[in-house]
């Protein structure tokens, strides 16, 4: 499987680091907080059969810098929209988990006319959406980052990446609704992601259809990629 490995520098100074796969209408794999773009490895093979794929690691994420002391999805979406330039893409598909379907989400508000398509896998509007021990568990991840950080530069540059999960992602009610790209919302029946709040997602975008896996976890696509791939596949090529 060839692929290209590329960086799209950014009016800041940061670089984004991504690679290419595949030929076909171009679709992006969002991936994580503190994860990389090696997180869709057992997607690659599939979609790249159908699509040109992206994949991206996120500003201040695996291979790619961040020069800004704060980071937002609106930062990173911005990131999304240069690459896009730099590939002379005029529109895309998106798929994005957890934090990269967060970042899916606020990219489809600012850029309504770059997304043909839309798959959020375990996103979150606010971080009430997720369940309580996950949130909790965060709140210690953070704190033993920041402690760390003190003597870890590394450390130090991932505490922005980090206060990502304790914030909203800045789409009320009303801009979800005016999203317009057909939409998977799909999460596991396990997910750290609570039920009702994926629920409330594809309630409120407008051409948003809903699949909940028994069996899965939040690291659905890497425990059972044959059964996730299926399902994004399917809804992405019905669409097309």
């Amino acid at each position: 499987m060839k692929n290209e490995k590329k960086i799209a520098p950014m009016s800041d100074g940061s670089e984004i680091y991504y690679e290419k796969y595949g030929q076909g209408p171009a679709l992006f794999l969002l991936h994580g907080n503190g994860g990389s773009g090696k997180y869709f490895s057992k997607q690659l093979n599939s979609f790249s059969k159908n699509f040109n794929v992206y994949v991206v690691d996120s500003r201040g994420h695996g291979r790619s810098t961040n020069t800004q002391k704060e980071t937002s999805f609106q930062l990173m979406a911005e990131d999304l929209a240069t690459i896009m330039d730099q590939e002379k893409l005029s529109h895309a598909d998106f798929l994005g988990f957890s934090d990269g379907a967060n970042l899916a989400m606020v990219f489809a508000s600012l850029y309504p006319e770059k997304v043909d398509h839309l798959v959020l896998n375990a996103g979150n509007t606010v971080p009430n959406g997720v369940r309580t021990i996950p949130h909790l568990l965060s709140y210690v991840q953070y704190a033993i980052v920041w402690v760390g950080a003190f003597v870890d530069s590394g450390m130090r540059n991932f505490l922005p990446i980090l206060r990502l999960l304790f914030r909203d992602i800045g789409l009320s009610t009303e801009d979800l609704s005016k999203i317009e790209a057909p939409t998977l919302v799909i999460v596991g029946k396990h997910d750290s992601i609570k039920t009702q709040h994926s629920m409330y997602i594809a309630r409120t975008i407008p051409n948003a259809s809903f699949a909940i896996v028994s069996g899965q976890g939040h690291m659905f696509a890497r425990r059972n990629p044959k059964r996730f791939n299926q399902e994004v596949l399917q809804f992405l090529i019905d669409e097309e």
